[in-house]
């Protein structure tokens, strides 16, 4: 992506001259020669990096730079220094996060300065956004009734500033629902930045969604802005929300709260822009009535919540988000794979998705990397046994039985025992009611009741065409 850069200066053959250097270097240049004009591109556009003539900053730039600060505080600044501006005031725009540099010695130190600061903000992106795909486009695929919904939902509360709690199992997309959520709402302009909150320790995570200053803790040698500010007017997106300690959620609340927050390390207090999404797959029911997590910041993330379905309840999306993985698995690894076959294609139908649509993206890579063809005929799929009647005993057996009557025993082998039935006259029959009814010896209605109570959902076993 070409880097977008803002040029605020008064002096037109400056900028001229500016522009034509930072051409040359590939990025984008954008002029604006007052504070007004300055702000209404800002408005308009997204930027990566903002310049400033030091006359521009003497007369009303404070200003700006105030303005800057607010609406845009993870966006970087550079003051371009051709005179000298008052000790006090160079002393203040470093304080704010600011680069100061010196013209005097030629274009170089300024195109070291602006590489430098890409390269940071590229690592930063790389280090907490890119491993969970922030360049890739988000999808949701499917044309599932449930699918269908989720996508009507999501547009619906894109439009909201509310606070959303996206629940589901792991592997169910969420992060691309999050992502869905920014693109179609009014921030979409702004930053979508997100957070895994398991995967970093608890001082190191408080560290990375509220910032710190400098010599805040050991190691702290430069002040970092947080996540809650490099996020601006955007989205921040939480996963795996319900791992956090007790103690950082107790200081999440008041943000959610009181829409502030201070560094670690500072006492400046600085307002909360961004729509916060959160996520897990944790069972939040258990985890309010065991302390695990707090009831209070509970209710302020599930302002709206939204249960992701599990791919087992959208099997007829599954050819479509197959053939989706193949054609991008076949790009990625530069093999001439196009098609699966029908019967690969059944395979896929049958399997129960443990591990939903990641699992399912998994499996065709690996089918990708092991094809020797054009088309994929067969799948890594794990094998899934359907229970004996033996580990239907040995499951009971593992139970207290003093707790269950005769009956209640008896009633659960015969419900395990007859899903087996169902589901293997249903494969048969694929998936044929009137047939597979008839070879049970019973009529159209009880075989709708008895594989209702078994969980069995028929759709699943016709062929697909």
């Amino acid at each position: 992506m070409q880097q977008k850069i803002l040029i605020l200066d008064s002096n037109r053959p400056s900028i001229e001259t500016l522009r034509k250097t930072l051409k040359y270097q590939g990025y984008e240049i954008i002029a604006a020669y007052t504070v007004p004009e300055g702000q209404k591109r800002l408005l308009e556009k997204q930027f990566h990096l903002v310049l400033v003539d030091e006359k521009i900053v003497a007369n009303d730039g404070q200003n700006f730079l105030d303005f800057l600060r607010r609406k845009f505080p993870g966006l970087p600044g550079i003051v371009l220094i051709r005179q000298g501006l008052p000790l006090d005031v160079e002393e203040n725009i470093e304080k704010s996060g600011y680069h100061l540099i010196s013209q005097s010695q030629g274009p170089r130190p300024l195109l070291e300065l602006i590489h430098e600061i890409f390269s940071h903000e590229t690592k930063e992106s790389e280090n907490y956004d890119s491993q969970t795909g922030a360049d890739k486009p988000f999808q949701l695929l499917g044309e599932s009734p449930s699918i269908l919904h989720l996508r009507e939902t999501l547009r619906i509360v894109a439009e909201t500033s509310a606070a959303v709690l996206l629940r589901g199992e792991t592997g169910t997309g969420k992060e691309l629902a999050a992502r869905f959520l920014h693109a179609h709402s009014p921030r979409s302009q702004d930053h979508f930045i997100a957070v895994n909150c398991a995967a970093l320790t608890e001082s190191l995570l408080e560290s990375e969604l509220f910032g710190h200053e400098k010599g805040a803790f050991t190691g702290a040698h430069r002040q970092r802005l947080g996540k809650f500010e490099y996020a601006g007017s955007g989205t921040l997106f939480l996963d795996e929300i319900g791992e956090i300690s007790p103690p950082l959620q107790a200081k999440m609340l008041r943000v959610l709260d009181e829409r502030k927050f201070e560094r670690v390390g500072g006492n400046k207090t600085i307002d909360v822009q961004c729509r916060v999404i959160a996520a897990s797959n944790i069972d939040f029911t258990k985890a309010l009535e065991t302390g695990r997590f707090r009831e209070d910041l509970y209710y302020r993330l599930n302002v709206v919540s939204i249960d992701l379905p599990p791919l087992r309840d959208r099997a007829q999306d599954i050819p479509l988000l197959a053939r989706h993985f193949l054609a991008e698995k076949s790009q990625r690894h530069n093999k001439p794979v196009t098609e699966i076959s029908a019967q690969a294609i059944d395979d896929l139908s049958q399997y129960g998705w443990p591990g939903n649509v990641r699992e399912l993206e998994n499996i065709i890579e690996q089918a990708v990397i092991l094809a020797k063809g054009k088309v994929i005929d067969r799948l890594p799929l794990p094998v899934q046994k359907i229970p004996s009647s033996g580990s239907i005993m040995k499951a009971i057996d593992q139970e207290d039985l003093t707790q269950m009557t005769l009956k209640e025993y008896i009633a659960d082998i015969l419900q395990e025992s007859e899903a087996r039935y169902f589901s293997a006259l249903l494969k048969r029959h694929k998936g044929h009611i009137s047939r597979t009814a008839e070879t049970a010896g019973i009529d159209r209605k009880t075989f709708y009741r008895k594989i209702k109570q078994c969980g069995i959902d028929p759709k699943k076993y016709k062929p697909r065409k």
